[in-house]
């Protein structure tokens, strides 16, 4: 078994990357996804594998991400969900008093995903210090799951005020839960509690966490396990995994009980991606967009680190505070635009892209599947940009005069010709991937000239030249990886990784008390994270540790997190992570306060068994620049049309150089290389665009 396969489910298509470890060959396949039995994709893809050689029953690992777990919560498909918790709280209900903004009229407060109807109180406190002031109840737990049962409960979410110090009431109350659903004939209950996904202070968020992996739990469960039975059928002996939106991977039976881990775990993928590509390249600061075919994703990694926080907002934008997730996610953003983006007209008439979207059916009116409406697809094929004629290398036929019709009445009311109404769609989704680019790095204090620009998906490297032109951005790589499958790469390079995060709070001190709880909770920590690993399978001996501290100074809310070295602490140690507090909340917040008393909040403890990450080799090829050229095509520039010459990416030789205005046609993608802009094919099939 010496196959490794990634595979990454979109909005309108499914990627599959295979390599094999031994001898290095690889192959991919990108077919239609099918919403919402997204599993028919996946087994469509294993067959298109297996015309290429590769069979489930020589594959070792499959690694998939998915996206049913923030589909379920975007549409509003989940479980219906049953809450306990303690009696007299209404946190789900009353949220933060605090708002993000102020000013913002449009403010919109979010509807929990649990009524007050679905909500049963139990007469138990555990004190802040973890000491239990009343003890629980269990006659009470068991009236509470009968009542939400008769309620129509499909998934259970238990949260009890600081269990998070104690869970002790929390882990009772869900052994009484489980077994009163058994004695009513419910052979596998669903039932989360709060401390088991989070050990950090807030309550709001802890629980909101709890509440949404009760959420999509039924239904993630139901198509992993239907998933797991289609592979095992076709000869799948191997391990599954499923990606982590801390950019790891964890065990089938982990991610099922605790699916929202896995949220957004495709695009994180890719920011992993781009950290192999940029250490091969030298490139220590990348910023790594996925254009996709219904939104587009984007996240930074400062000296190749991704940044990982354990505060994740699901649907936060301007008018929505959103709802906030308690588990490690690397840090991205996104919007809804994509290839699929249906572009419309507002109420003021103004011209918008997103983020309502075709997906896979009907698509995009070009591709003659009956959609009619128009799209961003359609607009890159009104203005030229795409090929008029076929996608995918031939895959996927395009009709263009379907793709202009599309654009008929919107120009009516535009009083515009279609061409022009076209060029404007694009503008606005150029915009809006720059200002995607600038929430990452100018709001985060990152310059992003300092940064280049790794872009892939199907849509990446088009909108990548006009957003290195608006922000500066001197270089550009698009990665030798097809780019509309670099997701389903960059999970065959993931390592094996669990965290946990606890809250203590106190006081940073230099004296032999001080360090010695330092140590032993890190000790405990890394005891417990060592035993996981151990209960899969693998010995903990190869297990690394990563140690961090959430530190904030005395007074404040929030925290900054400063890395710990491993091994036993000493006072010089403490100093050292002062002294790194300070310069962190320099960087971020402009200013710091030496003479000031930190706190610990909490300990951050990461357990990474490494996997070796998939190599990119050197592909010398040989030929010239016309045996790549395609012929000429007029591209509209909001002005003119222009005849730009176009060359087929895979056929490029080694090394050559292309000045822009241009565009390079890859099997997965189109990269358009601007006026300001040159191009050179790399040694291991980048293409890496250079201001002139």
């Amino acid at each position: 078994m010496s196959w490794r396969i990634g595979i990454d489910i979109g909005g309108a298509f499914t990627d599959l990357y295979g390599i094999n470890v031994n001898t290095g060959e690889s192959a991919w396949v990108k077919v239609e996804s099918t919403p919402p039995n997204f599993e028919v994709g996946v087994l469509n893809g294993i067959k298109e594998l297996e015309t290429k050689g590769i069979y489930l029953k020589d594959v070792s690992q499959v690694i998939h991400g998915q996206t049913v777990v923030i589909n379920t919560i975007i549409t509003r498909s989940g479980a219906k969900v049953g809450f306990i918790t303690t009696y007299g709280y209404d946190i789900l209900e009353i949220q933060r008093a605090n708002r993000r903004d102020i000013f913002n009229f449009k403010y919109k407060k979010p509807t929990p995903f649990v009524s007050r109807y679905m909500t049963e109180w139990i007469n138990e406190r555990i004190d802040s210090d973890g000491s239990i002031y009343k003890p629980l109840d269990e006659e009470e737990v068991k009236r509470a799951t009968v009542s939400l049962l008769k309620k129509g409960a499909e998934s259970f979410a238990i949260g009890f005020i600081n269990s998070y110090q104690n869970p002790a009431h929390e882990i009772k109350a869900k052994e009484i839960v489980e077994k009163v659903l058994k004695e009513k004939g419910i052979e596998k209950p669903l039932v989360t509690i709060s401390s088991d996904l989070s050990r950090e202070w807030r309550e709001y968020e802890r629980f909101n966490t709890a509440v949404l992996n009760a959420y999509v739990q039924p239904l993630f469960v139901e198509y992993i396990e239907k998933l797991e039975k289609a592979l095992k059928e076709k000869g799948f002996n191997g391990i599954f995994y499923l990606t982590l939106a801390a950019g790891g991977m964890a065990t089938l039976e982990y991610a099922k009980k605790f699916p929202i881990t896995t949220v957004e775990g495709g695009p994180i993928a890719g920011i992993m991606g781009g950290i192999i590509l940029g250490k091969l390249l030298g490139e220590n600061n990348i910023i790594v967009i996925d254009g996709g075919s219904t939104t587009t994703k984007a996240g930074l990694a400062k000296d190749l680190k991704a940044q990982v926080s354990t505060e994740y907002w699901i649907e936060q934008d301007e008018w929505n505070a959103g709802y906030p997730t308690r588990v490690p996610v690397i840090n991205i953003h996104e919007i809804g635009t994509g290839g699929t983006s249906i572009v419309w007209l507002d109420e003021t008439g103004n011209l918008q892209v997103g983020p309502k979207a075709a997906g896979a059916r009907p698509g995009p009116a070009c591709y003659g599947m009956g959609g009619e409406k128009p799209t961003l697809t359609d607009a890159y094929v009104t203005s030229g940009y795409l090929n008029p004629e076929h996608l995918l290398g031939g895959k996927l036929t395009i009709n263009q005069s379907l793709a202009e019709n599309s654009f008929v009445e919107i120009s009516k009311q535009l009083k515009l010709n279609t061409k022009d109404t076209a060029f404007g769609a694009v503008k606005i989704a150029n915009d809006n991937s720059s200002n995607l680019i600038r929430l990452i790095s100018i709001k985060k204090g990152y310059d992003p000239r300092e940064f280049t620009l790794i872009a892939h998906g199907g849509s990446g490297p088009m909108f990548a030249p006009f957003i290195a032109e608006e922000l500066g951005i001197p270089k550009i790589i698009i990665p030798a990886i097809p780019s509309g499958v670099f997701n389903a790469w960059g999970m065959i390079g993931l390592d094996i990784r669990h965290e946990l995060v606890q809250t203590s709070i106190i006081p940073i001190q230099e004296n032999d008390d001080f360090i010695k709880f330092l140590n032993s909770t890190f000790e405990k920590l890394e005891n417990t994270i060592k035993n996981t690993f151990e209960e899969e399978g693998i010995d903990s001996k190869t297990v690394e540790i990563q140690r961090f501290l959430d530190i904030k100074y005395e007074g404040q809310a929030h925290t900054l997190k400063v890395p710990v070295p491993c091994g036993q602490l000493s006072v010089r140690e403490i100093s050292s992570i002062s002294t790194s507090f300070h310069a962190a909340h320099f960087n971020e917040f402009g200013f710091n306060l030496p003479n000031s008393r930190l706190e610990i909040v909490n300990f951050h403890i990461v357990g990474l068994h490494r996997v070796e990450h998939p190599k990119i080799e050197k592909q010398i090829k040989h030929g010239s620049l016309e045996d790549a050229c395609l012929g000429k095509r007029k591209i509209y520039d909001g002005t003119n049309d222009v005849l730009v010459p176009t060359y087929k990416k895979e056929k490029l030789p080694t090394n050559v150089t292309i000045e822009g205005p241009c565009v390079i046609e890859g099997d997965t993608s189109t990269i358009i290389v601007t006026e300001a802009f040159k191009a050179n094919h790399d040694e291991y099939g980048n293409i890496i665009m250079t201001r002139k």
